[in-house]
């Protein structure tokens, strides 16, 4: 384009010169973060993984701790369980005593 034909344009002619150019930054801008956008999804997917693993393993250790919870439960249980029968033969012998 001739320098020379800019005064003969307008306001209009500069108008589509600047949105033209507009449009060609932003397709320059958008072509380059499609790449970087690429990047980032396949990054992301990857670290999903690598969660989703990790959320595995601690449901299945949290699973196991529960169970030994409830394992340790029960032998409290058991304990209190002869200590009270202890205290019941203890009384009845002081009784009888």
């Amino acid at each position: 384009m001739d320098p020379a034909l800019l005064p003969q344009l307008g306001v209009a002619g500069a108008l589509v010169i600047v949105v033209g150019y507009l449009l060609t930054a932003n397709h320059r801008l958008m072509t380059a973060n499609r790449s970087d956008r690429a990047d980032y999804l396949a990054a992301l997917a990857a670290r999903e993984t690598a969660h989703a693993t990790e959320i595995t393993a601690l449901r299945n250790r949290v699973a196991g701790l529960e169970d030994r919870i409830g394992e340790l439960e029960d032998e409290l249980d058991r304990e209190r369980d002869r200590r009270r029968q202890a205290e019941d033969i203890a009384a009845a012998v002081r009784r009888h005593t």
